[in-house]
């Protein structure tokens, strides 16, 4: 008694032997490397939706299969809930006893309301743990955790909860704009999983949502941002964490190498002073805990773009050694940042979570888990591509993986389960096929912010839509003086 997926193969055997064949690491399929990142105990029923009366009645949309099928729903750019009820469907029917649900979504929405969201968390971040250790040894390039940090911003359904807890911009007129969700991220440049996430309404500084992070780093990190992040509360806080930080320098700090204490061309410790005006959202008592001064490094490195043309870029940074540390060093890392605007761009465009479907924030958040699973999943795949293999991991193509894993997942249902052999071989074809889906070397790539295709020429929404009225076609407008013939 199985069912099978385009994405997730099987997701339900007979009876009590759910467990048993996950745990069979042989079933190369979506599922089995689901299980293979996400610990067993983790989709335990009592865990991930724990019913209030403790009640374990046959359920049409059981705690596994609910998550199985919102996960491929998220994996599967454009996929509705109807789709995800239409795949239930077509499981219940391959039974020896076919089972005939309601085609109703409402009880496969209500299905996933009952989903944990602290125990969705509990497993992105289970999956990013097990990417780091599954790291060779020294693969590391600079010998410490380097996480990179970034925002962006999210689209939400116009429903009265949403706007609620996530208002649309000021400047849109009431009931013509949609909810916007700030979202800032944190991922790991060894394995670009993402680690930690801060969500948060559109008029929240990236800066307040930065600091909310700060206790989930681990000593020894080393936090890699834009010229937003390197502020005096971050800087003077860094090393007292045991953390430390490299950011451009801010347009309206001073970039005058002639003075600090000199380590070298365009290489110096400057002084920095406490700012008189305390920043927005900190409290008094933790600016008052801010040293008076704090000694920085400054560094002016050279960076190429596509043109051939170099750039200079200051840098500021709390690694103060300059032998552990040369320019050279700090301008390899920097070039390195671009990479989470890929990452955002994976999830946003690739897995189209830059607009998302529920009606409440309740939802919101847990769909926005399970884009952020799916998304570390397909890492997961690339990373195992990448060290089996043996090629860059940042040369691999996130969509590429995503449309391989679709269609040999195909392939893979329909060898038999007794078929070992068969099944290992097309998932290490799989794994090579992916590895063979490189992307061109593009140093130093920047793309602008900007737009190809015209969009059609339609009118903005001034006014909610139930008050605005069609305004008459020009062909169809009566002509006050028609001409006499």
């Amino acid at each position: 008694m199985f069912a099978t997926t385009e994405l997730l193969g099987r997701f339900h055997t007979r009876k009590n032997s759910v467990r048993a064949a996950l745990r069979r690491k042989n079933l190369q399929q979506m599922e089995t490397v689901c299980d293979a990142w996400i610990p067993p105990a983790s989709l335990a029923p009592a865990r991930l939706a724990p019913h209030p009366a403790g009640d374990h009645r046959d359920r049409v949309y059981p705690p596994k299969l609910t998550f199985l099928a919102f996960l491929a729903q998220t994996l599967t750019p454009g996929a509705s809930c109807r789709a995800a009820v239409r795949k239930v469907q077509a499981f219940y029917q391959s039974q020896p006893v076919p089972r005939v649900i309601s085609t109703d979504d409402s009880p496969y929405c209500q299905a996933r309301a009952r989903l944990d969201p602290d125990q969705l968390i509990a497993i992105r971040q289970q999956i990013a743990q097990r990417m780091e250790q599954a790291l060779p040894t020294g693969a590391g390039e600079w010998g410490r955790p380097v996480k990179v940090v970034d925002g962006t911003c999210l689209s939400l359904p116009d429903s009265e909860e949403n706007q609620a807890a996530y208002p649309q911009p000021s400047s849109q007129t009431p009931g013509c704009g949609f909810p916007q969700m700030r979202l800032l991220g944190l991922f790991s440049l060894d394995t670009g999983a993402l680690l930690e996430r801060a969500p948060g309404k559109y008029t929240t500084s990236e800066v307040q949502l930065f600091r909310e992070l700060w206790p989930r780093l681990f000593p020894g990190d080393l936090v890699l941002g834009d010229r937003l992040f390197g502020s005096y509360h971050a800087l003077a806080r860094f090393p007292q964490l045991g953390l430390d930080g490299i950011f451009p320098l801010n347009a309206h700090r001073d970039q005058d190498f002639r003075r600090g204490r000199r380590l070298g061309r365009h290489d110096r410790l400057m002084t920095w002073f406490k700012p008189r005006q305390k920043p927005a959202g900190l409290t008094a008592e933790a600016w008052a805990l801010l040293p008076a001064q704090i000694v920085v490094r400054e560094v002016k490195v050279e960076v190429n773009n596509p043109k051939g043309r170099v750039k200079a870029v200051v840098l500021v940074t709390t690694l103060l050694d300059p032998k552990k540390w040369s320019r050279a060093a700090l301008a390899r890392v920097l070039g390195r940042r671009w990479q989470v605007e890929l990452n955002f761009d994976d999830l946003k465009t690739t897995l189209q979570m830059d607009c998302l479907s529920c009606l409440k924030p309740a939802m919101i958040h847990r769909e926005l888990e399970m884009h952020l699973m799916g998304y570390n999943l397909t890492r997961a795949l690339m990373l195992e591509a990448a060290v089996t293999c043996h090629v860059p991991l940042y040369r691999l193509s996130f969509k590429g993986t995503l449309d391989t894993v679709r269609e040999f997942s195909v392939c893979l249902l329909r060898a038999p389960a007794s078929h070992r052999r068969k099944r290992q071989a097309i998932y290490r074809e799989m794994l090579a096929t992916i590895a063979k889906d490189v992307v061109p070397e593009r140093p130093g790539r920047r793309e602008p912010r900007c737009q190809k295709r015209r969009p059609k020429a339609y009118p903005f929404m001034t006014k909610p839509r139930r008050k605005m009225k069609d305004a008459p076609k020009s062909s169809r407008r009566k002509r006050k003086n028609p001409k006499k013939p």
